[in-house]
């Protein structure tokens, strides 16, 4: 009878642990599955790890990458890490804060399109496009300068550079700034790229015609020279012309000084003035005049002075 008791009461027992696993398994089934919660999408920036004052240059420890909010992130914030080292902050910068396009400046060098090498000068030249070779000019040519100057009746020509580096080589007109030709050079690409535009018919309105563009006359050359070099081309330039002659890349021979025709003072004919020869004067001896006198009997004769 004990036994008969225990029995029912552990199969009562499995009986319940059965059917509470069932409704477990199957409310389960029946609930929908939980879904992650969504993530709020983030991008990578440049931002800045230390305060920086304006005009500072940026190097490679001034910034760093952060995760920040898509929605919080300036909409022209910094994303490559080389587009920021090296440009100028255009205002100050606080730790943490995003890189914005417009607080940047590229460096001088990018803006130019070259740099000066370490110990040179880079000297600026405006020669037109007849003298020298300064309309078949490349920036990486290599040029010597020959100076011209008028003395006297002749013509005074020396090399007063060797084997200088172009590194600009460009045309100028007067009155345009170099962000003008550079603009100016885009609108030509792009002209060039787009499809020529059908001729108006009589009675259509184009668009207003654009200003008449300055014609240029010069080439802009930047000569990179040594310090001494630099100021024999300025002097050159003050006296009288400095002309460039292409040189061969490849050329290292040192060539001796050349100047020609040589320097010589023109020698004037000596005025003759006349000589004086000293006139010795030769005194005349004066007959000496006498006086007799008597004395009696005696006679005697005395000289008178004149």
């Amino acid at each position: 009878m004990q036994q008969r008791r225990t029995l029912l009461v552990v199969t009562f027992v499995l009986l319940a642990a059965a059917v509470g696993v069932t409704l477990w398994v199957l409310s389960r089934r029946a609930a929908p599955p939980e879904r992650p919660k969504a993530q709020e999408p983030k991008m990578k920036v440049v931002v800045a790890a230390t305060d920086l004052p304006q005009g500072a240059t940026i190097v490679s420890r001034d910034i760093q990458v952060a995760e920040v909010p898509v929605e919080k992130a300036p909409q022209d914030a910094v994303t490559d890490v080389s587009e920021a080292v090296g440009a100028i902050l255009t205002q100050d910068v606080q730790e943490g804060t995003p890189f914005q396009r417009r607080f940047l400046q590229p460096p001088p060098e990018k803006l130019r399109g070259f740099s000066i090498p370490m110990g040179l000068r880079g000297v600026v030249l405006y020669q037109p496009f007849t003298e020298g070779a300064a309309d078949i000019l490349l920036a990486g040519d290599w040029v010597d300068v020959i100076a011209t100057k008028k003395e006297e009746a002749f013509t005074v020509a020396e090399v007063i550079v060797r084997r200088a580096k172009v590194l600009a080589a460009e045309d100028y007109a007067p009155g345009m700034t170099r962000e003008e030709r550079l603009r100016q050079q885009a609108l030509t690409k792009a002209e060039q790229a787009t499809p020529s535009l059908p001729e108006l018919q009589p009675g259509q309105q184009g668009q207003p015609q654009e200003q008449a563009r300055p014609t240029p006359t010069m080439r802009r050359l930047v000569l990179a020279v040594t310090p001494q070099e630099g100021v024999r081309l300025v002097r050159a330039m003050e006296e009288g012309r400095a002309l460039t002659v292409l040189r061969n890349r490849q050329d290292f021979l040192p060539i001796p000084v050349l100047r020609s025709p040589e320097a010589r003072p023109v020698r004037r004919p000596e005025e003759r003035h006349p000589t004086f020869r000293p006139v010795t004067t030769v005194s005349t001896v004066q007959p000496m005049q006498t006086i007799v006198v008597y004395r009696g009997t005696q006679r005697e004769e005395i000289i008178v002075s004149r």
